[in-house]
């Protein structure tokens, strides 16, 4: 049954509001794949609070229009599914590339980060980025590290200073 131009509207809206508070999207092929297989995909991604849509080409065109996901334009052929990472970049990311481990009919097309195409073939930079907990735990390790080898270095000078006068 085909949607009337007031439904494909507010789905257009729907989907356009998300993808302008989003961080990140990754479209992928679903060629292949059966609807219990995406109910589950769309089960995980729910947790990771990622919005993920079955949408057609031309509406999903529309969506992505005059956002940062407009260089995913070209790769939106066939049937596809699109997720948008809210909360942290690598979300949808993640969710994708995990089922796609398990489901070898489903291909991941590329991603939008920043208003950059990521290819298929680089999508783990995408997933293995840190989430902000992370991200700072590294800050704060790095940071402790290089100041205790300063200091430890300003000692060790100190020291040879005395030892000469």
């Amino acid at each position: 049954m085909a949607l009337s131009l007031q439904k494909k509207e507010a789905i257009v809206c729907k989907i356009h509001e998300t993808a302008k508070k989003s961080l990140s999207a990754v479209v992928a092929s679903l060629d292949g794949v059966t609807v219990n297989e995406v109910t589950n995909l769309r089960k995980e991604a729910r947790d990771l609070a990622v919005c993920v849509h079955v949408v057609r080409n031309t509406l999903m065109r529309k969506v992505i229009k005059n956002t940062s996901f407009s260089c995913l334009q070209d790769i939106l052929t066939g049937q596809n599914i699109i997720a948008f990472s809210v909360h942290q970049p690598r979300d949808s990311a993640r969710v994708f590339v995990k089922f796609n481990k398990s489901h070898k009919h489903f291909k991941i097309k590329g991603a939008a980060f920043e208003g950059k195409f990521i290819p298929a073939l680089k999508i783990n930079l995408l997933s293995d980025l840190p989430n902000h907990e992370e991200a700072i735990s590294r800050l704060m390790t790095i940071m402790k590290t290089s100041s205790t080898g300063n200091l430890i270095r300003v000692l060790y000078v100190l020291s040879n200073q005395k030892i000469k006068l």
